[in-house]
């Protein structure tokens, strides 16, 4: 309990000063806003609930994010092919979805400025614009490279 006291508190004063500014033009709150501080524990429950804080984000972002798939190696066969995309899909592709999913779903929660968590955004889909040639996917090189390295320990 007394962890949360001061998170409490800050909810009770912040919910009262917002009833306040949204009322303050009416005249026939004003007579009400002096028994706003001698509340009992229901009344202060109940401007808890009206608290709204501004510093979360509210709306669900609807974006998407697209990664690159690698390259199709004509050079290879098909079987190899498809072997590398299982590959690059494990050690590359969800790692990334799994961060954008986990940044995606923490964000509502977040309390940061509108500007940062834009600034946030833009950072990481840039990034996955420019994506290095060696993050975009497992070449064929590396996969003829394997199998020289085991014809050449064979012999």
């Amino acid at each position: 309990m007394t962890q949360t006291a001061a998170m409490r508190e800050y909810m009770l004063k912040e919910g009262v000063q917002q009833y306040r500014d949204y009322f303050e033009s009416d005249s026939e709150e004003q007579k009400a806003f002096e028994y706003i501080d001698h509340l009992d524990n229901r009344g202060r429950i109940r401007f808890m609930e009206i608290f709204e804080d501004y510093t979360i984000q509210r709306e669900d972002n609807k974006e998407y994010a697209m990664i690159q798939k690698r390259e199709f190696n004509p050079e290879l066969s098909a079987v190899s092919n498809v072997i590398l995309d299982l590959v690059d899909f494990r050690d590359r592709v969800r790692p990334l979805a799994r961060d954008l999913t986990l940044m995606d779903v923490q964000s509502k929660y977040q309390r940061k400025s509108v500007d940062e968590i834009a600034r946030e955004r833009r950072e990481l889909f840039e990034s996955l614009n420019h994506v290095d040639a060696a993050e975009r996917g497992y070449s064929s090189g590396e996969l003829s490279e394997g199998r020289m390295k085991e014809n050449v320990i064979k012999k």
